[in-house]
């Protein structure tokens, strides 16, 4: 069976008025909720331990793809932390340098109106075969710059495909990446581009002298940890919200369209900063494939309880902003 495609979105906005040139570094942490003390242990090892008891949409949708963790040197590997609740391994810290701004505007273009239009779901009020915003811009870039976690030894050998921390490629395409060739290439795009790997640039420091190798992390293959993060989005955006009306039937006569619309909301005093988190999750039910074209990729259930934080410094005409966790309205 093919993997299912499912994660879980986590939502940061913050409120910036218009034309206000922007440029800092905004941080993206998240972890497993569960602490030492919750004697929990970390993600790979609970999956390792409690797989057979798994149902089947549990074990079918990514990361794993109906492969138990951990799979190096062909066949199964302890990770060896059971009972060790090293939970708090299973973390991913992002640095971003985020710049730019949108410009607004009230202005909109409408298309032909209809008065109480007949043949239609709603007969009553004007409506537009058409609304643009044309005056409307994003110019919001970001830039991954710096990327920490335990997870980056999961392919030692070629043989898995998730929680890889070696990189997330331009932070758009993690989930079509294959990984499961090991090569760790530079890959140029139609537009003239390229997608880059970002690695651990760091080596980590033991500091007790009595851990054993199974999770001493100065070892690359004992990197093998759980990254959450699937994908992260940073963009500018701002409401504009229309209430389709459509005809009953196919299309009115003597066209080729079948919707009218109106106006219900336009912000052109405000844009949201939005920080989407997709985080791994899976599909609570059989398993069964879906049509990967109509599958919106959102999960049921999430894989562990994570504390996410979100913090932005940006330094120009808008010092200080507010997040919140969902797209601003007033």
């Amino acid at each position: 069976m093919a993997k299912i495609p499912q994660h879980a979105k986590y939502l940061a906005a913050a409120r910036v008025p218009p034309d206000r040139l922007l440029s800092g570094f905004l941080t993206v942490n998240i972890r497993n909720a569960y602490d030492n003390s919750d004697d929990k242990d970390d993600t790979v090892q609970a999956y390792y331990d409690h797989w057979g008891d798994l149902d089947t949409g549990h074990k079918h949708t990514y990361p794993f793809g109906d492969v138990q963790p951990i799979t190096l040197g062909g066949g199964l590997e302890d990770p060896g932390r059971e009972e060790r609740c090293q939970s708090f391994a299973d973390y991913d810290c992002f640095l971003f340098w985020v710049a730019g701004g949108m410009t607004l505007s009230s202005a909109l273009t409408y298309g032909d109106s209809h008065v109480d239009p007949a043949g239609y779901q709603i007969k009553e009020g004007t409506w537009y075969e058409s609304i643009t915003d044309t005056r409307c811009n994003s110019y919001v870039r970001a830039h991954l710059i710096a990327r920490a976690n335990n997870a980056y030894g999961h392919n030692a050998d070629g043989t898995t495909n998730y929680g890889k921390g070696t990189g997330i490629k331009r932070i758009q395409t993690l989930a079509d990446d294959d990984f499961a060739t090991g090569a760790i290439t530079t890959t140029y795009l139609a537009d003239g581009t390229r997608t880059d790997y970002l690695y651990n640039n760091a080596d980590y420091s033991p500091y007790h002298a009595g851990h054993d190798d199974k999770y001493t992390l100065e070892t690359p293959s004992n990197n093998t940890f759980f990254t959450p993060v699937r994908d992260i989005y940073i963009k500018g955006s701002h409401r504009l919200n229309l209430t389709s009306n459509a005809y009953v039937g196919g299309h009115p006569p003597g066209t080729d369209w079948d919707t009218l619309y109106q106006l219900s909301a336009h912000d052109s005093t405000f844009w949201s900063l939005k920080v989407e988190v997709l985080l791994y999750g899976y599909q609570d039910d059989d398993g069964v494939d879906v049509d990967a074209a109509a599958d919106d990729g959102t999960a049921d259930k999430l894989r562990t309880d994570y504390n996410i934080n979100v913090f932005y410094q940006p330094f120009g005409e808008t010092p200080e902003l507010d997040f919140a966790v969902t797209e601003w309205s007033t």
